[in-house]
């Protein structure tokens, strides 16, 4: 080979290598992979057999998840940061739950979170696909941290209805523009989900959080508006919710509550509310732990429209990632009752088990 195509060769060598640091090289100076794989054996509703779940039913504590995130230093305080979130159905090697419609999780790949945020020290502004700032409020005070099976979040999920489709029962926000401030113990969060229909008020959403923490205490308040999807009036299939709670630690004992009611209208024009708390304590020792709580859930102005739910779990945790638990809930749901915190049947006395592991990554 002679002095020039030695030369051009070495040149192409170079450039082959510039372009592949310029492709491997992550847009982020730090990207993670995260998730959780938690897979349960149990029974679910309605006298089911046993059964082996690794997504979102009864006998698990954690939603089976995966996905990516990273930030960026910008200098002066300023971080940029990315969220990709997709559920994971454990069991069956699934990537979703299923689903078809915009509300519905399995309908999209990231269907839990999508988002690029910009924050400093007093606070941060996200767009994106969200955890709702409300439901993060109240997870905080929740007996059983929003587990997510058996726990305040299908009280939470279920109190007043919408088919409003920017939101997947009040946990996830689409479309949305987040605000959030956070100087010292305080945080506000305020999000909205722009409904992008030919009416302006139409499938928007408008949801809160507001947390004060200090030391052993967190004091809550939260509020959710979600319009209807009806172009023609919004305020059909539109719901309200708001809630307030707190969660004391004592010690090895936790003790948390919360009030929540919400009102919903039907495409029909029916106005229902409904009202409901929960209470209870998560004892701790070593690396064990035990969960008490109650949940009670009412629909006003109907007959037998009463759920009331008693939750016992334990978990002992292995290491910081790794977990086994073991949990069992009594249900019982009037012929007119809403879904609490641990589903049930209408007009059944349920009882629900489940066992299982999950490991955080």
């Amino acid at each position: 080979m002679n002095k020039n195509k030695l030369t051009a060769a070495l040149k192409k060598k170079a450039l082959g290598a510039a372009i592949a640091v310029a492709i491997s090289t992550p847009a982020f100076a730090d990207v993670t992979m995260f998730g959780i794989v938690d897979i349960g054996v149990g029974n679910d509703a309605n006298d089911v057999d046993f059964r082996v779940d690794g997504g979102e039913g009864k006998t698990i504590e954690l939603p089976s998840i995966w996905g990516i995130k990273g930030s960026e230093d910008l200098g002066g305080g300023l971080t940029a940061s990315f969220a990709l979130e997709s559920d994971l159905d454990a069991s069956t090697g699934g990537t979703n739950r299923g689903g078809s419609t915009l509300s519905d999780s399995g309908a999209r790949f990231w269907a839990r979170q999508a988002n690029i945020s910009l924050s400093n020290d007093m606070g941060s502004l996200t767009l994106g696909r969200i955890y709702s700032p409300a439901l993060l409020a109240i997870a905080g005070v929740d007996p059983r941290s929003f587990y997510e099976s058996q726990s305040g979040l299908v009280q939470y999920a279920n109190i007043a209805g919408t088919t409003n489709t920017n939101t997947h029962v009040d946990v996830f926000l689409a479309n949305s523009v987040q605000v959030a401030f956070n100087p010292g113990p305080l945080k506000v969060a305020v999000a909205y989900g722009a409904g992008e229909t030919s009416d302006s008020g139409a499938n928007s959403n408008t949801h809160v959080g507001v947390t004060y923490a200090v030391e052993d205490l967190t004091v809550m308040a939260n509020y959710i508006q979600n319009k209807g999807n009806n172009t023609a009036n919004d305020s059909l299939g539109e719901n309200q919710k708001q809630a307030f709670g707190a969660k004391y630690t004592m010690g090895d004992i936790k003790l948390g509550g919360y009030y929540i009611q919400g009102e919903s209208t039907s495409t029909a024009g029916v106005e229902t509310e409904a009202k409901g708390y929960g209470l209870g304590l998560t004892f701790t020792s070593g690396s064990n732990e035990f969960d008490v709580a109650y949940y009670n859930t009412e629909v006003e102005d109907a007959t037998d429209a009463e759920t009331d739910n008693l939750i016992l779990a334990y978990r002992n945790n292995l290491s910081d990632r790794t977990t086994l638990y073991a949990k069992l809930c009594s249900a019982d749901m009037g012929a007119n009752g809403q879904a609490g915190a641990c589903g049930g049947v209408q007009g059944e006395n349920e009882t629900y088990y489940g066992f299982g592991v999950f490991h955080k990554f």
